[in-house]
Order: structure tokens, then sequence, then C-alpha cells
């Protein structure tokens, strides 16, 4: 663990948070909110992609952060917009086609999903190990 850097840290932080926001959207769906299929593969891609970061400095590492960056703001702005009823309902304080109650639980989708972005974004940028 010595050898290990800042942007190991913060893959693993990443990769965490990715976990952490599965977890949340199945409870989520399961309340009855929309999520689609989508978001569950580009969620597990972007976990593959945050792993292979904590593999150290490869010629991939910069690619694999990129991509995992891309992959989780897609779920994250999905599940916005899927849930955008859902805030404004909460809002207003009405109920038409939304679970005004699912709404605190958008915001803590959006929440994590913004500090996983900023985790695995730093992450791409810094180095995974110390140099000798």
């Amino acid at each position: 663990m010595k050898k290990k850097g800042l942007g190991f840290y913060f893959a693993a932080c990443a990769a965490i948070l990715t976990i952490v926001t599965l977890v949340l959207l199945f409870v989520y769906s399961g309340r009855g909110g929309a999520v689609q299929n989508t978001v569950y593969i580009a969620l597990v891609a972007a976990l593959v992609c945050e792993a292979s970061l904590l593999l150290g400095e490869k010629p991939w590492s910069d690619f694999a952060g990129i991509i995992a960056g891309v992959l989780t703001a897609y779920a994250t702005v999905t599940v916005v917009g899927d849930g955008l009823w859902n805030i404004a309902e909460s809002i207003n304080g009405i109920r038409m086609i939304g679970i005004p109650e699912l709404a605190g639980m958008n915001y803590t989708l959006v929440g994590i999903g913004l500090v996983s972005i900023l985790a695995v974004t730093f992450a791409s940028f810094a180095k995974k190990e110390k140099e000798a």
C-alpha cells in the first residue's frame, strides 16, 4: 500500500461510490422509481473501468478513467431525467404522474453521481503509483 498514489485512492473511492449507486438504484426501482436498463449496464461498465484503474499505470488507464466518467455522467443524467417528475411534484406539493416521496432519493443519487464523476476525473489525472 505504500506505493499507491493519490490516483489509486480516487479510483477506489469512485468504485465504492458506483457500488453504492447501484445498490441505491435497486432500492429506488423497488419503490417504484423508473430506472432504465441502460443505466445499470453503464454503471457496471463504469465499475469495470474504475477497477482497471486500480491496477496501476497501464496503457489503457487514461482511457478507462475517461470512459468511466462518461458512463457515470450518462447514468446520473438519465436518472435525473427519469425522476424529474418526482422532484417537480415534491417541490410543488402536488401529485400527478410522479412519486414525490422518491425526490430525496433522486437528490441523493445526483449527489453521489457528481462526487463519483469528480473522483474518477481526479483519478484519471493523478498518478496511481508513487515513483521510486
